[in-house]
């Protein structure tokens, strides 16, 4: 039992926060900040953005109460930078030149362009003015962590690439804990992460292949004390008796639609499929430039938890289209209602899932696609209750609050040590 002291006040930091904001990282942020503010009080520094990547100040500044968490939203001082390209190319090459392996032909070569990397003096500033670029850039947090840290146990960190997170850590250092949620990506294995990943007091993954991967892109996190927690799912309840909302067989995309998410491409190989009596449902906010026009695929725009189950309650099943996610909490959402899951198979953390709770199906190419769209479409009525049975299991062995919680009483209590000995 936790005590009411100012110790026990604790800190969630993320690039954008609300009700109306879809996200992984966000949902994330939002669920563990509703779970922990029975145990501490819990401030929620964020900036007050809706949109990514143009960080709108969209929320007004200064403190909002939402579920009975404080909300902190501070400005973001440039709207929608335009990065200039020699930067671009800079960050392109310092990856290309240390993610490179050495062999006969390019010892020499390589050894040479490391070295000129090496040698450049402002090499941090060049990574900073890239993560400025990159936003949301959020002075006025900077300087509250670092004016006001003594009055926190701890900082928890989501989602590393952002500017929060990383000058963020640099004022709150040896109290945090980063939530990293990294995934195989060029991004990550820039070296001017390095600085970052050495900061934090504590690393809570969200998958053993997380741990793993982030680990070999940047050793020094192996020294620093982590666990492996996720998050915690309780089995939504869809409502009773209603109709599906759609007249015809369809499948659901839920989250972010975005280039970079795979959507593009999920697209293209469901429009080539000539199934005009299956629909694709596509839920969230559209942030591909060219919106794609076809019979057969839906846009929703946002809608609420509501909805959104509904959506999911009478679909044939799930498709996650990304190649790069650390958890995933929409695939645990489906499987916690029983729906099959069909997962790119080049995410490592969706083929675990696959794999591991044998509740879904993964794909490689658009003829792989198509193929296991037509396996779930034909699934016996016992397939399906084995599916669901899975599916429903594997979330409920692995990702259950009560013990998800203990782990980051833990990381707190770990990083808060320092402060408590010296009060």
């Amino acid at each position: 039992m936790h005590s009411q002291y100012i110790m026990d006040k604790i800190a969630i930091v993320v690039q954008r926060y609300g009700k109306e904001v879809s996200g992984g990282a966000e949902e994330h942020a939002r669920m563990l900040a509703e779970r922990l503010k029975a145990r501490y009080g819990v401030d929620v520094l964020t900036s007050r953005a809706l949109n990514f990547p143009v960080w709108d100040n969209y929320y007004p500044a200064g403190e909002e109460v939402l579920d009975g968490i404080r909300v902190l939203r501070f400005t973001h001082e440039r709207v929608n930078p335009k990065t200039p390209r020699w930067l671009g190319r800079y960050l392109r090459g310092n990856w290309k030149y240390y993610h490179t392996g050495y062999t006969f032909a390019n010892i020499i070569t390589l050894s040479l362009r490391r070295l000129r990397y090496r040698r450049r003096k402002d090499h941090d500033r060049i990574f900073e003015d890239w993560i400025e670029n990159d936003g949301p850039v959020c002075k006025g947090m900077i300087s509250y962590i670092e004016q006001e840290k003594d009055r926190y146990k701890a900082f928890i960190f989501l989602n590393y690439p952002f500017y929060p997170t990383y000058f963020g850590l640099q004022k709150a250092s040896g109290k945090s804990i980063l939530i990293p949620l990294a995934h195989d990506e060029p991004m990550l294995y820039l070296s001017g992460y390095n600085k970052m990943f050495a900061l934090p007091g504590f690393i809570m993954y969200n998958t053993e292949s997380e741990k793993h991967l982030v680990e070999s892109a940047h050793p020094i996190t192996r020294t620093i004390r982590s666990d492996i927690a996720g998050v915690g799912f309780d089995r939504p309840v869809p409502a009773e008796n209603t109709e599906s909302p759609i007249g015809s067989p369809y499948f659901v995309y839920i989250g972010r639609i975005d280039i970079g998410k795979g959507c593009l491409e999920l697209i293209d190989y469901f429009s080539k499929m000539n199934k005009p009596e299956v629909k694709l449902v596509m839920i969230g906010k559209n942030y591909m430039d060219n919106p794609v026009e076809h019979d057969n695929i839906i846009f929703t725009g946002f809608v609420d938890e509501a909805e959104k189950l509904d959506y999911l309650q009478h679909c044939e099943g799930l498709i996650i289209p990304s190649r790069y996610e650390s958890l995933s909490m929409v695939t645990l959402e489906a499987m916690s209602v029983g729906k099959p899951v069909l997962a790119n198979g080049r995410c490592e953390v969706l083929r675990h899932h696959i794999e591991q709770s044998q509740a879904g199906f993964v794909y490689y190419d658009g003829k792989d696609f198509a193929g296991q769209v037509n396996r779930i479409l034909n699934l016996s009525d016992r397939d399906r209750q084995v599916i669901a049975q899975n599916g429903r299991s594997y979330v409920e062995r692995n990702y259950q609050w009560e013990s998800i919680l203990k782990k980051f009483d833990a990381a707190i209590d770990y990083v808060g040590m320092d402060r408590e000995a010296s009060l």
